[in-house]
């Protein structure tokens, strides 16, 4: 089977604006997320995480553990657009690292609001990423949460590792 190249064009162009709205749905909630998090006083947790994280298989449903701890759970994604993009000291060349970068720094300016990152290898890029993040966000008082997701066999460690996240949080108040 063949395509025109203006059927690939128009596949294309349909695609990008189905992602244009789901950009739109996912941002809008998150809107919708932060503002009853802030009426109700809740601290705004941004989890940030390879699209692969989003799999509850993957996650072990930290994103609910969270929440059971009070907290409110948004992605970098719904948030990434709202702040200027920045320089960072490493290459920037692929997507979802321009967003977490963005992300960080947008919750340096917002004091419910702190980011905690997923990464699933201890080494290669996420080391860079991870360092990197550290950096925007400890630069401007926050404090940087990682969670190794490949190394977990029970959520044990993961629930010491936030209510310590969430008492530093009340301890800076």
């Amino acid at each position: 089977m063949s395509f025109s190249k203006k059927e690939v064009e128009s596949a294309g162009f349909l695609a990008f604006e189905e992602y244009q709205k789901y950009l739109k749905r996912i941002r809008d909630k998150a809107s919708e997320y932060i503002d009853n998090a802030r009426k109700e006083g809740r601290e705004i947790i941004v989890l940030a995480g390879r699209p692969y994280h989003v799999d509850p298989q993957v996650n072990h449903g930290i994103d609910k553990l969270i929440c059971d701890m009070g907290a409110t759970v948004i992605t970098e994604e719904s948030i990434s657009h709202l702040t200027e993009k920045s320089r960072v000291r490493v290459l920037n060349q692929w997507t979802y690292h321009s967003r977490l970068y963005s992300a960080a720094k947008y919750c340096c300016h917002e004091k419910d609001m702190n980011l905690v990152q997923f990464v699933s290898f201890g080494c290669g890029i996420d080391a860079i990423t991870s360092d990197e993040c550290k950096l925007i966000l400890e630069s401007h008082g926050k404090i940087y949460t990682q969670i190794k997701i490949d190394e977990i066999t029970n959520l044990g460690a993961v629930k010491i590792r936030l209510r310590s996240l969430f008492e530093a949080l009340k301890g800076r108040k």
